[in-house]
């Protein structure tokens, strides 16, 4: 009887790691596919509310048009120039620590920023996205 081998699942930290790196290589093509397989269907991203997109955005379709307008730089408002500067492997739970330029609405001056992302996974599916940025204040005050 011949061996068959299953598909090794990509695992939890390695699917944020490659969602960081197709946001920076500005590839939405790879961005998108990874969305696809590896976004639970009812997956949300909650967005501090104090910011201007801030709450909760929820459908692996829409949030597909986010990252990936984020990725081709459509997006006028939010975080650009990511730099990972730590990501934690809890299994399921998946952190990561950001630095990036924050981009206020109706301004070309960037404030320097970073968050705290907390990836959950279920059945080996991004099922949410929590990010806490440093200083929502200083966002918030630089839209005004």
């Amino acid at each position: 009887m011949p061996e068959t081998h299953a598909a090794a699942a990509i695992q939890p930290v390695d699917v944020v790691k490659a969602f960081f790196a197709a946001i920076n290589q500005r590839d939405p093509e790879a961005l998108g596919a990874l969305i696809d397989e590896t976004f639970a269907e009812d997956a949300c991203v909650e967005f501090p509310s104090s910011l201007p997109y801030g709450g909760r955005v929820q459908g692996a379709k829409t949030l597909r048009k986010v990252f990936v307008g984020m990725a081709v730089g459509r997006s006028a408002v939010g975080p650009r120039a990511l730099e990972v500067e730590r990501i934690v492997d809890g299994d399921n739970l998946v952190v990561a620590v950001l630095r990036f330029d924050w981009y206020p609405p109706d301004s070309d001056e960037p404030v320097r920023s970073g968050a705290c992302e907390t990836w959950r996974f279920e059945n080996a599916k991004v099922a949410e996205i929590r990010p806490y940025y440093w200083d929502t204040a200083a966002l918030v005050a630089a839209s005004s």
